[in-house]
């Protein structure tokens, strides 16, 4: 049960990841579908985090934004994958622990996989979801750094696209930073530069402007169907014209030089499209 007093039917699993499990599920009266997400890493480190981020999509309320719905705790069976038999086949324990959850707005995919399809993205589609995005990173900002934004994190919902999993956010007030000195933060292959530098132990400082990098990034996927690797240039650019000087000051190698803020960029980015 939800906190929102009623009861929801878990269904097939839809993805899963190092730290949690995404799973479908029907609230049980109105039949209606939603994803929950269940928290499988309990270490405390980990906890906070989850709870960090229910928090901050309780908070928001943007078409943009993955739409919260309830949170709760769970009790379930947690498998334990740490154990083989003799023809190396993984033996799963299971063992009843007590699993919080957030149930969200149920995506049909994520971009990662909707760029793939055969059919190109038009322009008239994704320069709105662009632009709408853009303004949802500014919310998202003037509270946290997401730090992690790409493809698989912007889902399609409706006819939406939508930011999601806030779990390595970093909060401006009201709590620590919960990253490790030690520890990666960051989309593997989406990571701005200053993200990379810091993951090798450089003192560069994560802002606004990794964030604007990532999404930046994600939009050059969606346009041109390929990561915008190296140094961009406008023959590289398979979208409009005009957007082209946008992006290519979002994705400089050098954080000074990119818009220092998601609203500046926001701003560069409207005034591209609109004009």
């Amino acid at each position: 049960m939800g906190d929102d007093g009623k009861v929801y039917i878990v269904g097939e699993r839809i993805a899963a990841g190092g730290n949690a499990v995404v799973h479908e599920c029907n609230e049980k009266l109105s039949g209606d579908s939603y994803a929950v997400k269940f928290q499988l890493e309990l270490h405390q480190r980990r906890r906070e985090r989850f709870h960090r981020e229910v928090e901050l999509l309780r908070d928001f309320d943007d078409p943009h934004i993955i739409r919260f719905i309830a949170t709760g705790v769970a009790t379930g069976a947690r498998t334990d994958r740490s154990k083989r038999n003799v023809r190396g086949v993984v033996q799963r324990q299971g063992r009843d622990e007590e699993l919080p959850f957030v149930i969200l707005m149920r995506a049909s995919e994520d971009l990662g996989k909707h760029a793939k399809t055969p059919q190109k993205i038009p322009p008239a589609t994704y320069l709105a979801q662009f632009l709408g995005l853009s303004k949802a990173l500014v919310k998202i900002n003037e509270k946290a750094l997401h730090r992690d934004i790409k493809p698989e994190n912007i889902l399609v919902v409706g006819s939406a696209w939508v930011i999601s999993d806030f779990g390595l956010c970093d909060l401006h007030e009201g709590g620590p930073d919960l990253s490790r000195v030690d520890e990666r933060i960051g989309p593997a292959q989406w990571m701005s530069p200053e993200a990379f530098n810091k993951n090798l132990g450089c003192l560069d400082a994560i802002g606004q402007t990794s964030d604007v990098f990532q999404l930046a990034s994600v939009f050059w996927y969606a346009t041109c169907g390929r990561h915008p690797t190296g140094i961009v240039r406008e023959t590289d650019w398979r979208g409009p014209a005009e957007l082209y000087p946008v992006m290519e000051r979002a994705l400089l190698h050098n954080n000074q030089n990119r818009y220092q803020t998601s609203a500046e960029f926001s701003v560069a980015l409207e005034t591209a499209i609109i004009r």
